[in-house]
């Protein structure tokens, strides 16, 4: 009889933990929602043995670095030598691709260079500098995975925007946004974390020499555009994508308007190499792209009162 696994996990309130809590559950984990605020106590305390997944975190708004810094970068690193002393089995921290940047012409290996833009992949990428260098003082086993933009039933922020303007038939300003981008539906970006965290290493003796942390980077393996994101979310709609070219001196001033990142994201292209995860654990995606958006697409529909052709 095969011993059942152990899992705390944090931000099981939003969108990817509380997917994560739900697809660990049914691969018979049993799964602890742990609640975990930088300069304060977990709740409850991670058991021994257990494998942490650090999922929440601060994403967006309008907020000082400094809280970004707390949330993201502090509180895992807090996390981590608390699981370290607990005797816990391993550590996941879901990170964010936009460590890399906001372009990457070429599919993107974990080890490209990293350049994130603004408070929030600044955090991240720092969270991870700090966690590898925790790893290699106390040895728990650590896995960093890389996300980019995850979609799927319950998708906050510009991705339920992206679906609200689209069953409304307002017009967007994408029809020239062709830069192709990796996504990753929450389906596959949870399925990986817990074969990750089925097949961690063993933890490392206090003898052993310090090690790096692995890192990997997750997405569906089918690139797409803003613009055939759009028109793919809108016929999962029943909709047609009313998309307009955003001429070159508009795109100037809604970048200052709007923050280079933001428009970056998207019309530049971005993509990620995630082959290391899939050969190194013989891991495919369980659910298509177009699966996927179709299902983001019908639950949003379903949860807004709309009906889907």
């Amino acid at each position: 009889m095969v011993a059942m696994r152990v899992a705390w996990v944090t931000g099981t309130s939003g969108f990817v933990g509380g997917a994560l809590a739900q697809r660990l559950a049914t691969a018979s984990w049993r799964v602890t929602k742990g609640r975990a605020r930088y300069g304060e106590v977990p709740a409850p305390i991670p058991a021994p043995a257990s494998v942490v997944f650090h999922v929440g975190g601060l994403a967006g708004g309008r907020r000082p670095a400094a809280d970004f810094h707390a949330a993201n970068c502090a509180l895992p690193v807090a996390l981590y030598e608390l699981a370290a002393r607990r005797g816990c089995a391993g550590f996941v921290f879901v990170s964010s691709a936009k460590v890399l940047g906001e372009v990457c012409p070429q599919p993107a290996g974990e080890d490209a260079p990293r350049r994130p833009l603004g408070a929030y992949a600044q955090s991240k990428a720092l969270a991870e500098e700090r966690l590898c260098a925790a790893h290699r003082r106390h040895g728990l086993p650590l896995a960093i995975v890389r996300a980019p933009l995850v979609y799927g039933p319950g998708a906050r922020g510009g991705f339920r925007l992206l679906l609200r303007c689209l069953a409304r038939g307002v017009p967007l300003p994408l029809a020239n946004a062709s830069g192709v981008r990796s996504v990753v539906s929450v389906t596959n970006l949870t399925d990986a974390l817990a074969r990750l965290a089925e097949r961690l290493p063993a933890r490392l003796p206090a003898s052993a020499p310090p090690q790096d942390a692995a890192v990997w980077h997750v997405a569906d393996g089918e690139d797409l555009s803003t613009a055939q994101l759009c028109q793919a979310l809108a016929r999962h709609l029943g909709r047609r994508a009313l998309l307009w070219r955003l001429p070159s001196p508009l795109r100037a001033a809604a970048k200052r308007l709007l923050g280079e990142g933001m428009l970056t994201s998207a019309f530049a292209p971005f993509r990620l190499d995630d082959s290391a995860l899939r050969e190194a654990f013989d891991w495919r995606p369980p659910q298509s792209q177009e699966e996927g958006l179709r299902e983001a697409a019908h639950s949003f529909a379903k949860a807004s009162g709309g009906a889907v052709a």
